[in-house]
């Protein structure tokens, strides 16, 4: 019995000396594929952290163009209120002038018709 003990220790050493250094080998590979796991989660947070600011940054320049996009279209439309309010004044104007213009003449022609007048004192 001893011979049989003494043939499956050789086994068992034989096997261990032909699986233990894969398994060592496997072994630091694990560690090392670990390490680089955390040092990746580390680099997906920090890049969270600058999504998210990055995404705070965008919402905020969204709110400033719709608040820019907002005075733009208030400004236009004061443009078009101030645009239809000068046409109507050079509408005027010229209404005005034309107007003026039979009654100048009138006034700076001579007039056949001129006669002193006699201005009494009192």
């Amino acid at each position: 019995m001893w011979a049989w003990a003494s043939i499956a220790i050789g086994l068992v050493i034989a096997a261990a000396a032909l699986v233990g250094p894969p398994v060592i080998q496997s072994q630091k590979e694990l560690r090392a594929v670990r390490a680089k796991n955390a040092e990746l989660e580390s680099v997906v947070t920090n890049l969270k952290k600058e999504l998210d600011a990055a995404n705070q940054l965008r919402t905020e320049r969204e709110g400033a163009v719709e608040e820019a996009n907002s005075e733009i279209e208030k400004r236009q439309s004061e443009i078009e209120r101030l645009s239809a309010e000068v046409e109507r004044l050079k509408d005027e104007l010229e209404r005005s002038t034309d107007l003026a213009a039979p009654n100048q003449q009138e006034d700076s022609a001579p007039s056949d018709n001129w006669q002193p007048q006699n201005i009494r004192p009192q």
